[in-house]
């Protein structure tokens, strides 16, 4: 048995750390200890400030109060069940999607359990956000082809960070960031965006188009989370480009005009919620890709460097710190874009 500590959010805007005891793991059941777990800022603040839409589904019964949140982590093998899958060992490094939690017990066939080992010279703090990294990477896997072609990201906070930092490592070029925030605009600099634009520096459209000399890019990634700016996404995109919405727009947009903005101009407007990426219906299309290959993917890319974190990480906290992050996240986008826990 051990004892792990849990980072919740107990009721809207409160948060608490508690103890419980984890049992030693069945023989389908694998125990894991955190080192750093990350803070994906869109699904974790809908439900802080109680406002995701899940909270409210009878059928989910998970999505309800306390809530134990956060989905990506990484740290090492405490105990394997004899029966449970993949040749893991105790003390092997592996990246997971952990709650905020120091210890986690995944069993066979429920959706979260899914243990990657890590490259060797990958670190923890890396490692830690390779899971929400997934979620940007679907602009890159939905887009099909990428390389050569141009992108720009709409909305620089995590996911949009995770978006166009894969878009580079896809080989797209130019790519391009947009956000009102400019810390979030230097930290996409500085992970190697050709280009950032202002949008309260001029008209974002006219901006675009000055700088790649063409009517819009041919690959918009909206990470936003707003669903107004879907339309905005449409405007930025060439004749014929796609627009891949990787943030969650919770809500409903007030204006699509079907046939001027999306019809006449042949353009495709595509979800990508990284969960559903890799069902069989669009691995289909999307060529071989599946959850597993494109953990491994984001590791390996983030082992390598060509996946870069830089300017990404502003703070590292203890657990006790979660809604000192929370509100952080929510009221100082100045200075709070990526945070991470720290378990050890």
């Amino acid at each position: 048995m051990v004892r792990a500590r849990q980072a919740v959010i107990t009721e809207p805007f409160k948060t608490t750390v508690r103890e419980v005891d984890i049992p030693d793991p069945a023989p389908n059941q694998i125990l894991l200890a955190a080192e750093y777990s990350a803070i994906s800022a869109g699904t974790e603040l809908a439900v802080y400030t109680g406002t995701h839409q899940w909270l409210k589904d009878p059928n989910l019964p998970d999505w309800k109060f306390p809530f134990r949140s956060g989905y990506s982590a990484a740290g090492r093998v405490l105990k394997v069940g004899k029966d449970f899958p993949g040749g893991f060992r105790e003390g092997d490094r592996v990246s997971f999607p952990g709650n905020h939690a120091s210890a986690e017990l995944l069993t066979v066939g429920h959706e979260r359990c899914r243990v990657w080992k890590m490259p060797d010279n990958l670190g923890f703090e890396t490692a830690a956000a390779a899971v929400i990294a997934r979620y940007g990477l679907g602009a890159s896997v939905r887009a099909g082809l990428t390389l050569g072609r141009s992108a720009a990201v709409l909305g620089l906070g995590i996911i949009g960070q995770f978006a166009l930092r894969c878009l580079l490592a896809a080989g797209a070029s130019p790519v391009v960031g947009i956000d009102a925030v400019k810390m979030r605009r230097d930290a996409a600099t500085a992970a190697g965006a050709d280009h950032v634009i202002d949008p309260t520096a001029g008209d974002v459209k006219d901006q675009l188009g000055a700088f790649l000399g063409t009517r819009g890019a041919e690959i918009i990634a909206d990470a936003t989370g707003v669903p107004d700016a879907i339309p905005v996404a449409m405007s930025l995109a060439c004749d014929a480009g796609q627009v891949v919405v990787v943030g969650s727009p919770r809500g409903r947009a007030k204006e699509v005009n079907f046939y001027d903005d999306l019809h006449r101009r042949y353009i495709e407007v595509t979800g990508a919620h990284g969960n559903m990426l890799f069902e069989p219906a669009h691995t289909r299309l999307a060529g071989a890709w599946d959850i597993n290959k494109a953990q491994m993917w984001l590791l390996r890319q983030l082992a390598s460097g060509r996946l870069s974190l830089a300017g990404l990480v502003t703070h590292t906290i203890t657990p006790e710190q979660l809604g000192d992050a929370y509100e952080g996240l929510l009221k100082d986008k100045d200075n709070y874009l990526g945070v991470l826990m720290k378990w050890v």
